[in-house]
């Protein structure tokens, strides 16, 4: 469903990348017994800014509800720090952290001689190239965000 309302509501390639590989990411995880402990933190945990996002996005002069900006503009501002915190957290200090390991993780069984291993050998490559996609996604985001919160924040003369 996101990957159709981001083509249908032209969001960009940037977006449609980001879905695509998300989209490889949970199929493949179905794969019995793969990646489990890391499941947690890159399909739950690093999307809580998601959330946050969504409620903000409600505040969007263009996309948003008309005015509710204009409205509540300190609510908008509470709002987009909340947004801007969590993504730090969860996408510049934790999500490079669990991709670490996670790929440390997956060198090791690679390197393994089990022959259990090699119905996932595909599968694991997959998800490193998807990990390395999704954190440049992640890397650019923070710093389009970077940018945008200056803006809000001289519009409301904050800066």
């Amino acid at each position: 469903k996101n990957l159709a309302d981001t083509i249908i509501w032209n969001d960009g390639p940037e977006y449609i990348f980001h879905h695509v590989l998300s989209l490889a990411v949970c199929w493949s995880a179905l794969y019995p017994g793969f990646s489990i402990e890391y499941a947690t933190f890159f399909f739950g945990i690093s999307e809580i800014s998601t959330g946050v996002l969504c409620i903000l996005a409600n505040f969007d002069p263009d996309h948003g509800v008309q005015g509710l900006g204009d409205a509540f503009p300190i609510t908008k501002v509470v709002i987009g720090v909340v947004f801007v915190v969590l993504f730090i957290i969860c996408r510049a200090v934790l999500w490079p952290i669990l991709s670490y390991y996670y790929t440390r993780d997956a060198l090791i069984v690679l390197k393994g001689k089990n022959p259990l291993l090699e119905g996932r050998r595909t599968v694991i490559k997959m998800h490193m190239g998807c990990l390395v996609g999704l954190s440049v996604l992640q890397a650019s985001w923070l710093i389009l965000i970077y940018f945008m919160a200056i803006k809000e924040f001289k519009a409301i003369g904050l800066i």
